[in-house]
């Protein structure tokens, strides 16, 4: 007799209702990055390396014990040094942030495109996807992400960190790569032709 346990499941907490659009892309679109080709809206010229993101999850990893510095690493790879100017601010941020990645599934999909997929899936599922980025930022704002940024005059929301290594290695560059991710965040901008199986 076999008996299965249903854990309980985190729902998204509810952000704005976007309308219906035609999707935009983000006007930030840089050819190359430190020399590499990146993309991760299309298959042409997509550029991920497996080793790469191994490492990447192993240093993230490795990070943990020194989350007192982070504040520190973030400002950094923001380029914006008021965030470690709020220390207590940024770092109680970084243990919150920790708790929703983990709740909201962000660290599982971490370690997923990091270490289960190699190069070759990461491009067919993207082949598969269709839309883009409406930037509606519903997936920045449920972290209330400390890389967000919004235009004073046009109103819509960028990435401070838009192809850095924490954009392209993390969760960000690659999501979404299956229906399951489209839903973790009520993403309005993309789809899949085909169910995952």
């Amino acid at each position: 007799m076999s008996s299965s346990i249903e854990l309980p499941t985190a729902k998204p907490r509810p952000l704005p209702v976007v309308a219906a659009a035609p999707t935009l892309q983000t006007t930030f679109q840089p050819t190359s990055f430190q020399g590499e080709a990146r993309k991760s809206n299309e298959v042409e010229g997509f550029v991920y390396n497996r080793w790469k993101g191994v490492f990447y999850t192993v240093l993230i990893l490795f990070k943990l014990p020194f989350l007192p510095l982070w504040p520190f690493f973030i400002a950094r790879e923001a380029k914006d040094w008021s965030i470690a100017r709020n220390y207590f601010r940024t770092l109680l941020y970084c243990f919150t942030v920790i708790v929703q990645q983990i709740r909201f599934g962000s660290f599982v999909r971490l370690l997923k495109y990091n270490l289960l997929m190699g190069p070759d899936e990461v491009k067919r599922r993207i082949a598969q996807r269709r839309g883009a980025c409406t930037r509606c930022a519903k997936c920045c704002q449920q972290f209330e992400c400390i890389f967000l940024g919004r235009d004073e005059q046009t109103k819509e929301f960028y990435c401070k960190v838009y192809g850095t290594d924490y954009w392209y290695y993390g969760t960000c560059g690659r999501y979404p790569l299956d229906q399951a991710d489209i839903d973790a965040h009520a993403c309005p901008g993309f789809s899949f032709q085909h169910v995952e199986k």
